[in-house]
């Protein structure tokens, strides 16, 4: 297993610490834990939300709803100060905080590779970047909808929570029945982006996004299709993976 490129670029770069993506990967033993979230911008506090949301996958096991209202008390006992908050504060906890949500679990005892899907963020699954299966999306017709989203607020979630088929959210790729297996991890920008290349003919899309090996090549590869205007100028996070 090898990780091929890991890396987040944000939507203004005069202003880095706004970027609203984050990303956590963990590697024990060729066991790997990957989780990327994208931080709603209309909603309050977004950017920790997502941290939170990421590092809670890889650190605690996050698996079923129960687990997100667990996250969500750890949230507001560690972030606020309740006895002095101001009215920013309050009004924007009144809204809530919003974020995707994308794990990716692989354990070498059982190769295996289990997803967690929530929201617009989406993992890639290719044969030596020949297209096999994508999730939680499959089109760039997939992003004309609104995304399902993570919330502090509880009511909000429970599409996942308390939901009979919240099996939806979750896929199993073996990577035993493919000869390459390789894995893309992407925020929005850049996976609508990618549908759209490959849906208009261009197969070598998945290759061109693999072939990025440092951050110089990732900001000169977004860059590029910003100024033509190919993608939405948005934060956009990429994590490649070799199995």
């Amino acid at each position: 297993m090898e990780l091929m490129f890991c890396g987040s670029i944000p939507k203004n770069y005069d202003r880095p610490y706004e970027n609203e993506d984050y990303y956590n990967i963990d590697i024990i033993n060729q066991t790997l834990r990957v989780a990327l979230s994208d931080g709603a911008t209309v909603s309050y506090d977004s950017k920790n939300w997502a941290k939170n949301l990421a590092d809670y996958f890889v650190k605690k096991d996050f698996i079923f709803g129960k687990d997100v209202n667990r996250l969500i008390k750890f949230y507001y006992s560690n972030r606020f100060d309740f006895k002095n908050l101001t009215l920013f504060q309050k009004r924007g906890l009144r809204f809530g905080s919003y974020a995707t949500m994308l794990g990716l679990e692989y354990n070498p005892i059982s190769n295996f590779i289990q997803i967690l899907g929530i929201g617009d963020s989406v993992a890639v699954f290719l044969d030596n970047y020949e297209f096999v299966d994508s999730f939680p999306y499959s089109a760039s017709s997939d992003f004309r909808k609104d995304p399902k989203l993570l919330s502090t607020k509880i009511k909000h979630n429970y599409f996942f929570s308390c939901s009979k088929d919240y099996n939806k959210f979750y896929r199993v790729w073996n990577i035993e029945k493919v000869y390459c297996p390789i894995v893309l991890c992407m925020t929005d920008a850049l996976a609508e982006w990618a549908f759209k290349s490959y849906e208009s003919g261009n197969a070598d899309v998945w290759r061109e996004i693999g072939s990025i090996k440092s951050m110089t090549d990732f900001k000169n590869f977004i860059d590029g299709k910003r100024l033509n205007k190919s993608i939405k100028t948005d934060d956009t996070t990429l994590v490649c993976i070799k199995f």
